[in-house]
């Protein structure tokens, strides 16, 4: 990966000292960019992944998500990296070099020590993904609101939902192929598949009616992490797609409170 620009991110929705990364992929030269806002190095810096079809601003521009998440990770006064990752692709393998050689980055010229990721929906299947690929690169994860990601897509594809059709064919496009023409990059990827390379603490949030993702799916995950001091699973009663966002979560000790 080579940094092309850090310049300061103007507008309203940002605070002071927002810093915006631009950079090209190592993989195949594609320009991307993220965000970063500096904090405490000393503290855990959360790495905001995204939710579908949005963007790094997302936690920055979506009031909602800027009032329960950006207030709490400035009054934690934690570092906050929001990355891009090539839009809608979920972790695919060039998203994953592109994730891996921006946290080095953030080590190396921001200094910043260790790494928590947090995402909802989308973003939470690709944080488990990553957390899966290389638990040696992160220290946490807040995962709001997702399923194995080999059921998620299946799901997808087969709903009546045009959203999430078109959910399964970009991330598709994102991976080159699908869950029968590339199988071992999504089993790579499999939270089920892979339960025992999650050694780093995590919670995993989720809405008991949600309409968008099988909570069916998400229990297995729970069964195959249960009795593990390192996981957590908090259902919410009655809760809907987005009712796994809003949980209240210490940012340091991954403890719910």
């Amino acid at each position: 990966m080579s940094v092309t620009s850090v310049t300061p991110q103007r507008g309203a929705a940002y605070p002071p000292g927002t810093e915006r990364i631009t950079y090209r992929s190592a993989v195949d030269g594609v320009e991307d960019w993220a965000l970063f806002l500096p904090g405490d190095p000393a503290r855990s810096t959360i790495v905001y992944l995204h939710g579908s079809f949005s963007l790094a601003d997302q936690i920055f521009t979506r009031q909602d998500v800027r009032r329960f998440w950006l207030t709490r990770i400035q009054a934690g006064r934690h570092p906050l990296l929001s990355v891009n990752l090539r839009g809608t692709a979920y972790m695919s393998p060039a998203a994953t070099a592109d994730l891996t050689d921006l946290l080095r980055y953030c080590r190396n010229a921001l200094g910043c020590r260790r790494f928590v990721l947090l995402g909802g929906s989308g973003g939470a299947s690709s944080a488990m993904a990553y957390a899966v690929l290389h638990p040696e690169e992160i220290h946490g994860v807040i995962a709001m609101g997702m399923c194995d990601i080999v059921a998620r897509l299946d799901f997808a594809r087969r709903s009546g939902n045009p959203v999430l059709q078109k959910l399964a064919t970009t991330v598709f496009a994102a991976y080159g192929g699908t869950l029968e023409e590339k199988p071992e990059l999504y089993q790579a990827r499999s939270v089920l598949a892979h339960a025992d390379r999650l050694t780093m603490p995590i919670i995993l949030t989720m809405g008991e009616n949600d309409q968008l993702i099988p909570v069916a799916e998400t229990r297995k995950i729970a069964a195959a992490m249960k009795g593990r001091s390192n996981f957590v699973y908090h259902e919410i009663p009655g809760g809907g797609h987005d009712a796994a966002l809003w949980v209240d979560i210490d940012l340091e000790t991954l403890q719910l409170r």
